[in-house]
């Protein structure tokens, strides 16, 4: 018997392990998992400590027959069940404070101090902190801060204290079916906006770190051309609000729009160039690692403290504490600690976008950044230098292609190649640029020379990415959704990190990465799948019906064009056969605006009660009455905004915001912005699905975007949090 397992361990496995024991990496997954599980089922994940406990003790008692020590096997099995139960109840704590935190609806006088301030179109968003909120019950101090969109005027500085008068809107825990990852890390409930004018200046105090940031600013704009000024300071602080949105589509598009969300490339940089004069001059590891640290403290501290910069700042601070103490450095565990300790923090990083990003890439190239390299040099043409190079590109793409999907609907499949050409060029010009950016600052007076080389460099670099129009390289439409985990597993096994041998190795990745797609497709990974589609994102309303060149748009409003890009490319509509106008006749010119620019139109269809006079410069509208036929589909302006549809086998009632409530239009399901008992009345319908929140229904704000379906009399409404399903009556 012995004999016939030593045959089977010699075809299937290599090495003395199939999977070598990594704690730290573990501790993290177990993180990872509780932030999830307790996200998804609440308290109630507790109860999976059973499970685990099970395992743990299936493992001891193994130990224990192979007479191998208990005690450290006992020692991380409560550690792990501990990190495991502690980091899901913090969790679950944070959230319950972030969604009791009070609202205040009446009109409000708003005091607080500026700590962060960021660019957008026609005006800024100060972060504020210390609020004192005035309303009609009195004087409050919340303990969150505060997004104020201001408008015009000119900037601020941090630590500035203003005064406005306001209605704040409290933000939830949960908005579009996702954590609202940003806002609770900022450390922020609230958002309102107001004019420049209307804002009373009350002195500012120091700040520290936003001081520095507000410096680097005005010496960055003072000695260098407007245009790579704002990209210097992308740069330097992962701030990009300053950057024209066309050149930022520009880097987006080509896959490296990476170089302005401070991460591994960076830290990596300003560690180098700490480092390695240190090391020529024999500066002893008890002060050049305090030294180090500091800095990249200071620095990240500079940059808001981001995900990407804090764990890439653990990671090089963990290479330079194993070098200074002797011990092998492993790159998988220093990861593994970088993401374990950001979640410490705050379990929330967990959903953060750039966290996900930030890991997954280095995670990528640790895992599979070997095998890739190694299969690449055996192409004999391919120098070694370029053979790596490729493989480290390729495997971060590969490792973050099913998150940007979903993050942001599409990839770059020309990525790799301008990351080959752009990021060592950018590395270069980053280091020069950083370093001449810190002198300018100490030492303004000289910032015209200092900055003169860094600027005439990154004018070059940006050659590349802007010569070209990166669009038509791009994958979308589609998402991987249940089946994510799986594809990694994948990735996983394709890797060196597993003791496969070849043949079972491509046999096992080969059936993963067809349940992966399977599971992808019956999760409604594919969003063309359902024969209605509802998007939204504050206010952009969209609702998709149709495939392929006969896919159709119902508008009830004007959408804002960057969050209607997003939706456009995860629905991947370049080319729409009818959009219909479920709106007045200026918003309906506003809205055609938009679309135009994304996608080519066969023909608009709008109510003639709206009232549009003059059709949209090359669109052919249709003005209707009564029912009439549009790519294939039955309809009927009901009044100038309800629009009465056949589709996907049931009679959809769109209600826009000045439905006329008098009418009764019998519908099989009523689609509109928010509840509202009148129009609901007006139509009677089996299913309701709205954009906005509505507590008690069905909502794209609660559930996330909307695949809805008609199955024999059952109509199923299904989200990325929450499904839903109704008989037809």
């Amino acid at each position: 018997m012995k004999e016939g397992a030593a045959r089977l361990r010699q075809c299937l496995f290599s090495g003395q392990r199939v999977i070598n024991f990594r704690p730290v990496f573990l501790y993290a997954v177990a993180a990872a998992l509780s932030v999830f599980l307790f996200f998804t089922f609440g308290q109630a994940a507790l109860w999976g400590a059973l499970p685990l406990a099970a395992v743990c003790a299936a493992a001891l008692c193994v130990c224990r027959k192979r007479g191998q020590k208990c005690i450290p096997a006992l020692v991380f099995c409560a550690a792990f069940l501990l990190l495991y139960a502690g980091v899901g109840v913090v969790f679950c704590a944070e959230r319950a404070d972030y969604e009791s935190a009070p609202r205040y609806a009446s009109p409000c006088t708003v005091t607080g101090t500026v700590r962060e301030l960021a660019f957008i179109d026609g005006g800024c968003r100060l972060t504020l902190d210390g609020l004192q909120i005035v309303d009609a019950e009195g004087l409050h101090a919340p303990r969150r801060g505060l997004y104020l969109y201001v408008y015009g005027g000119e900037e601020y500085a941090a630590g500035e204290k203003i005064r406005f008068s306001a209605e704040p809107e409290a933000l939830d825990f949960l908005s579009y079916g996702e954590v609202n990852a940003n806002a609770v890390l900022d450390g922020v409930k609230y958002r309102a906006s107001a004019s420049a004018e209307a804002i009373e200046r009350l002195g500012a105090s120091f700040d520290l770190f936003g001081g520095v940031r507000d410096r680097m600013r005005s010496v960055l704009f003072a000695h260098m051309e407007e245009g790579r000024a704002r990209v210097a300071y992308a740069m330097l602080t992962g701030d990009s609000g300053l950057i024209d949105e066309g050149m930022l589509d520009s880097f987006r598009y080509g896959g490296v729009a990476h170089v302005f969300a401070v991460s591994g490339l960076h830290i990596g940089v300003v560690y180098a160039l700490l480092a390695l004069p240190m090391r020529k001059l024999r500066v002893r590891a008890a002060v050049r690692l305090p030294v180090i640290a500091a800095v990249l403290f200071f620095y990240v501290g500079v940059c808001g403290f981001s995900p990407s910069s804090v764990r890439a700042m653990i990671m090089c601070l963990a290479l330079s504490a194993a070098d200074a103490c002797g011990m092998k450095y492993d790159a998988l565990n220093a990861v593994s600690l970088a993401a374990l300790l950001v979640m410490l923090v705050d379990p929330v990083y967990f959903f953060q976008v750039g966290f996900r990003l930030s890991v997954a890439a280095a995670g990528g190239i640790i895992v599979t950044g070997g095998t890739l390299s190694r299969l690449l040099g055996r192409v004999r043409f391919l120098p070694k230098k370029v053979s790596s190079a490729v493989a480290v590109g390729l495997s971060a793409q590969l490792a973050t292609f099913p998150l940007l999907l979903d993050a942001f609907g599409y990839v770059s499949a020309l990525g790799l190649l301008l990351n080959l050409i752009f990021v060592p060029l950018v590395s270069a010009v980053y280091a020069l640029l950083f370093a001449a950016a810190s002198l300018s600052c100490l030492f303004p007076f000289a910032g015209s020379v200092l900055l003169f080389v860094p600027e005439k460099l990154l004018e070059l670099v940006q050659l590349p990415v802007l010569a070209f129009d990166w669009k038509a390289g791009i994958l979308c439409g589609f998402l991987f959704g249940a089946g994510t985990g799986l594809y990694f597993l994948t990735l996983f096994v394709l890797s060196d990190k597993i003791g496969l041998k070849p043949l079972p190795r491509a046999a096992l990745a080969v059936f993963l990465a067809a349940v992966a797609v399977s599971v992808s497709f019956l999760s409604g990974g594919a969003l063309t799948q359902a024969p209605l589609r509802m998007y939204a994102r504050y206010g952009t309303d969209l609702l998709f019906f149709g495939e392929g060149k006969g896919r159709c748009l119902v508008l009830t409003g004007v959408p804002d064009p960057a969050y209607a890009e997003r939706f456009f490319l995860q629905e991947g509509a370049d080319e729409l056969a009818a959009v219909f106008l479920v709106c007045d006749a200026q918003e309906a010119d506003g809205a055609l605006a938009v679309v135009h620019s994304f996608a080519r139109i066969g023909c608009a269809y709008i109510s003639a009660d709206a009232g549009m006079t003059d059709a949209f410069r090359g669109i052919e509208v249709r003005e209707c009455t009564g029912a009439f036929a549009a790519a294939g589909t039955q309809a009927e302006f009901v009044c100038a905004e309800g629009l009465l549809l056949y589709a996907g086998g049931m009679r959809v009632l769109v209600a826009g915001g000045g439905f006329d409530t008098s009418l009764y239009v019998g519908a099989d399901l009523l689609i509109a912005e928010e509840y509202d008992a009148e129009v609901r009345a007006a139509c009677t319908p089996s299913a309701e699905a709205y954009f906005a929140a509505s507590p008690g229904k069905i909502s794209v704000y609660a559930a996330g975007n909307l695949q809805i379906a008609r199955k024999g009399d059952i109509i199923v409404c299904k989200g990325k949090v929450a499904s839903h399903e109704v008989r037809i009556v």
